[in-house]
């Protein structure tokens, strides 16, 4: 009997051994995911925007930004630091001064 459980313990710990990278690896790709913020009708009323432009700014931000660089919560800086960041930024994001717009009007809501 005991030999049974030594070969059962033997053979968890090989499988173990082979399990404890991938949590490691699963659990820091959780961990750099950003959740961003998914805007409603309601903010789109509220802010005057129709929920559609706020969409596209969202996917803006997430397309364009994310091909170069992590995603920065947009709770993370002042409206006016955004203004500064995505200004600096347009040239190399290649984007022209409406998707900034949008990205801008999509940060808006979340920083409020």
């Amino acid at each position: 009997m005991s030999l049974k459980k030594f070969n059962l313990d033997y053979y968890f710990l090989m499988h173990f051994r082979h399990i404890i990278p991938l949590v490691f690896i699963f659990w820091g790709l959780y961990g750099c995911i950003t959740v961003l913020y998914v805007p409603t009708e309601n903010d789109a009323t509220n802010h005057n925007v129709s929920l559609n432009t706020l969409k596209k700014g969202r996917e803006l931000y997430m397309n364009k930004c994310s091909s170069c660089h992590n995603l920065y919560l947009p709770t993370k800086y002042t409206n006016q630091k955004w203004l500064l960041i995505i200004g600096k930024m347009q040239k190399r994001a290649k984007i022209d001064s409406s998707q900034k717009d949008l990205i801008m009007k999509y940060i808006c809501i979340c920083t409020k």
